[in-house]
This record gives structure tokens, C-alpha cells and sequence, in this order.
């Protein structure tokens, strides 16, 4: 849905280009730059860095770390993980980037969209082992949704980049016919079946031939990735922290299919439906 408006922040919106639609579908990711003011980030930066400093109470496993066991001991993590923040502390709700980031998705994947989720993600300095493994989002959802289109907007608020572990993306693998087999990282007795109790990642194979593009994104810029595309991260080698704030819209029918099925993308939701995973094994 391409506008006449001139591109950049427009109060509660931010304004695409028709080239940046296309790029986005092309593609299946784009970088914008400045999203988000330093003014406009103060406004939550403190409450985000209360999550990520293991404040927030009550969250089970809503807090954990992405590249670990559910059980790891907090000063052990690597990359602090806060999901649904916005449940938690619902003054987030409706702050300048979840506007921004709506009015983007409705200029990707239609109007008639809701909030799916949103995360917290840190990889603290000098922790190699900070990295995401290489996934497509879709994986880890329910299948028999009334469609998949997803606009993944990552705000950074720190400088990313190589060296402290920026998103590294396949371009164009969302539109390979089929789902990539997913895996989960931490594997079982027998090798080849992984239990998802223990750690919430799965993981997928490169192919040879994929070309990998490094997103390096500065502070109040955003990525924007579809559900489909190959991606990951390096671990942090440097003493800077990688702070990320994910928001996801999905269609609002898909939206509420998954919260009658009891899919709120919350890791203590206890699963009970067929998750893309589960389809690609039979």
C-alpha cells in the first residue's frame, strides 16, 4: 500500500516509499532508518532495561536465555530474553514505536492487522555464545492460520552491527515453496528429536548456495523481516551490549485463530496444537 506522503515520521506514522514496498517484498526484509527519536526512546528505554536487568518478576519462562537451557541460572545468560513485555508492564502499550511500527505493517501486509507479539532481546558484552541460530519464525508458529504474512519490526537500541552480532538474513529464501525443516537446538538421547522443554530455539541447515547479508542497524532504526525468511545473528565479540525491541503484527484473523487455539506466543503457553514444526516431521 504505497502513500502519497512524504516518507519518514509522520507523528504516529512512519511513511514508506513505493521502492521500499517492493524491496520488502522482494527481498523479504528492508532497513529504515531513524524510526525512532532519542527523545521517543527515553520514554521506555528505562522500563525496557528493568526486564533486561531481571526485574520484572513473575515471568516464568517468559524470561529466559534464547541461546541456552530454560534453567540457566540468570547470571549465566548470554541472550536475555523477555517475552510479551507489553502483559507485564502494560504501560508499554501503545507507545510511539507500537504506533510506528503498526503504520509500517499496514503498508506492508494490509489494514486489517493486530499486535501479535512483542520481545526484549540483549546479547550482553563479550558473550560468544550471545548468537541466534538460523530460523524461519514461521517454524515455531501453529499451522492452519488463515494466512502467515508477518511484519517483524526490530528497533535497535544500541549501534548493531558485526561485531556485536547484527541480524543476518537470507535474501529472497521466503519465497521458497517450502518451509526449510526445523530442528530444536538442544538435541535428545537419540540425536536426531530435540525436547523443546528444555530450550525454546530451533535451528534450520544453511544450503551452499545462500547468500548471507549482514543488517547492520543504528541506534532508532529498524529492521523489517518476513515470517518466511532465513535469519540469525553472530554472537556479541565486543564490550558494547546489542539491545533489540521486537514488535510483530499478523492479520487480525490469524491474530485471533492462534489466541482461540491458546497460542499467545508466550514460552508458558502449554502447546496443544499442531506447530510447523510438527507438519514438516510427518
Amino acid at each position: 500500500m504505497a502513500t502519497d506522503q512524504k516518507p519518514g515520521i509522520d507523528g504516529a506514522n512512519y511513511w514508506l516509499t513505493s521502492e521500499q514496498i517492493e524491496t520488502y517484498q522482494q527481498d523479504g526484509y528492508i532497513v529504515l532508518d531513524d524510526v525512532v527519536t532519542e527523545n521517543e526512546i527515553a520514554t521506555f528505554e528505562p522500563l525496557y532495561d528493568t526486564f533486561i536487568a531481571g526485574e520484572v518478576a513473575d515471568m516464568g519462562r517468559d524470561f529466559c536465555d534464547m541461546s541456552g537451557p530454560y534453567d540457566r541460572a540468570f547470571e549465566n545468560f548470554q541472550l536475555v530474553n523477555a517475552v510479551l513485555p507489553s502483559k507485564y508492564r502494560p504501560e508499554l502499550q501503545g507507545n510511539v514505536f507500537e504506533q510506528r511500527a503498526e503504520s509500517i505493517a499496514k503498508q506492508l501486509i494490509g489494514n486489517e492487522i493486530l499486535l501479535d507479539y512483542d520481545q526484549f532481546l540483549a546479547k550482553r558484552p563479550r558473550k560468544s555464545g550471545a548468537a541466534f541460530a538460523w530460523h524461519q519464525d514461521l517454524g515455531y508458529w501453529p499451522t492452519g492460520t488463515p494466512d502467515t504474512m508477518t511484519t517483524t519490526c526490530s528497533l535497535a537500541l544500541d549501534d548493531a552491527d558485526e561485531e556485536n552480532g547484527c541480524l543476518q538474513v537470507v535474501p529472497g529464501s521466503h519465497l521458497e515453496l517450502e518451509l526449510r525443516p526445523h530442528r530444536p537446538m538442544l538435541m535428545g538421547d537419540d540425536g536426531d528429536t530435540g525436547d523443546r522443554e528444555q530450550s525454546h530455539t530451533l535451528t534450520v541447515e544453511l544450503n551452499h548456495d545462500d547468500q548471507i547479508v549482514h543488517l547492520p542497524v543504528k541506534r532508532g532504526s529498524i529492521s523489517v523481516h518476513n515470517e518466511r525468511i532465513v535469519h540469525g545473528s553472530g554472537g556479541n565479540r565486543s564490550d558494547r551490549w546489542r539491545r533489540t525491541y521486537i514488535i510483530a503484527h499478523r492479520s487480525r484473523q490469524t491474530v485471533e485463530h492462534e489466541r482461540s487455539i491458546g497460542f499467545t506466543h508466550s514460552h508458558n503457553d502449554k502447546i496443544s496444537w499442531t506447530t510447523h514444526l510438527d507438519s514438516l516431521k510427518r
